[in-house]
């Protein structure tokens, strides 16, 4: 009983019918320009004249079919099918058609949305009255509608009853039509199997990108922050104003940090937010070679050129790459000399680091830092390198300062 009752309690029966009213809304234009233009002038008479004679109708659905599939073959017409089709599937992310594939596939959505409205929309206008007069023909003296039961085959007792079979017939209806172009809307409309493979792709993309991200800055600052709360703790008493200093710089590491936390895990959270505010850059690399030296890690900066000649995306990206290869020296060779050389000149970047093994590291360096770095300089359109040769590791970095990326 409740399957029986179930269409006429639901909002959804309702949404569907609005949806399937509205595509039999759509169709009326064709419909009316076949009739009442092609109609008169290929039957040579009146509208109505020869209207139903067979090459004039098979004409007429011809004209209609074709027009229909000129409107839905305009890439904007699947973003709009797509928000009516809202009403059916809440979770569909309809975007226009920028292939062929997608246009065919609009074309037959809404072919069969225009098919099932203009169905779903006679019986709307011609069912309510016919329910009325059997539901009323018992009580009201109507000879008319004697004869027109006998047409149907039933009697006039039976007339209340008939009603009441059309009008569940029509609510089961409209509620499987639409449950139909519901299962059918998500492939018809949705992203096709590439589309979804190329944005799963992304996803997995940019959530290694942010992975990376958070090794660099947040990796960066939990190493120098153990570091130098390890050598603050050793010298609190010996040396008060050094472990001020550091105690001062961990502080401050660590709301740079927290600062690129956050905007990672907003891109995370699918809340995209501009770069913040406080991303550093090249000329922010004397603070950073301070840092790291409160940390153990002696760092020689020497600048060429100017700075401030780099574009802002990629002196930041330069920035978090010095900054990564800090961190590498840092956990890798220890407490080393690290040599940085900075040189901005005839349109390209140019950074190299230079640093000892240490005694008791290994020269094999891999992991998320290195390929982090080469990820970053691959994406500048730039090239790096980096190997180790005469006791030393070396890092080098080209990027053209025009680099679009």
């Amino acid at each position: 009983m409740s399957a029986l009752i179930r269409p006429f309690i639901t909002r959804t029966t309702y949404l569907r019918w609005v949806h399937l009213v509205l595509g039999s809304a759509l169709a009326v234009p064709y419909v009316a320009v076949a009739v009442t233009a092609l109609g008169p002038l290929l039957s040579d008479g009146p509208v109505g004249l020869g209207l139903w004679s067979g090459w004039v109708l098979a004409v007429q659905i011809a004209f209609v079919a074709a027009a229909c599939t000129a409107t839905a073959l305009v890439p904007v017409a699947r973003l709009l099918s797509g928000g009516l089709a809202k009403a059916l599937v809440a979770d569909l992310q309809p975007e226009r058609a920028e292939s062929w594939p997608d246009r065919w596939r609009t074309v037959v959505w809404f072919a069969l949305h225009l098919a099932a409205g203009s169905l779903i929309g006679a019986l709307t206008l011609a069912v309510p009255p016919f329910v009325l007069v059997l539901v009323l023909s018992p009580v009201l003296d109507m000879p008319w509608a004697a004869s027109a039961y006998r047409w149907f085959g039933f009697g006039e007792p039976w007339a209340p009853l008939v009603a009441i079979v059309l009008v569940f017939a029509g609510f089961h209806l409209v509620a499987a039509t639409g449950e139909l172009l519901s299962r059918l809307a998500p492939a018809l409309l949705g992203p096709s199997e590439q589309d979804r493979l190329r944005q799963r792709v992304e996803q997995l993309s940019e959530r290694n990108r942010i992975a990376s991200e958070l090794h660099d800055s947040v990796g960066h600052a939990l190493n120098v922050v153990t570091l130098q709360a390890g050598a603050a703790a050793r010298v609190l008493d010996a040396n008060p104003e050094f472990a001020r200093e550091a105690l001062t710089t961990i502080a401050e590491s660590a709301r740079h940090a927290l600062t690129d936390l956050d905007h990672a895990l907003g891109v995370l959270r699918e809340d995209p937010r501009p770069e913040p505010t406080t991303a550093r850059d090249l000329e922010d690399l004397e603070e950073l070679a301070r840092a790291t030296d409160l940390a153990g890690l002696e760092v020689v900066t020497t600048v060429a050129g100017d700075p401030a000649e780099v574009p802002g995306h990629i002196s930041r990206e330069s920035y978090r790459i010095v900054r990564e290869g800090l961190t590498n020296a840092l956990r890798h060779a220890g407490s080393v000399r690290v040599d940085l050389r900075v040189r901005v000149h005839s349109g390209l970047l140019e950074l190299e680091m230079t640093n000892p093994l240490g005694e008791s590291r290994s020269s094999r360096r891999s992991g998320l830092g290195l390929s982090g770095i080469r990820g970053r300089v691959r994406a500048l359109g730039g090239e790096a390198e980096a190997g180790a040769a005469d006791g030393k590791w070396r890092l080098t970095v080209r990027i053209p300062l025009r680099s679009s990326a």
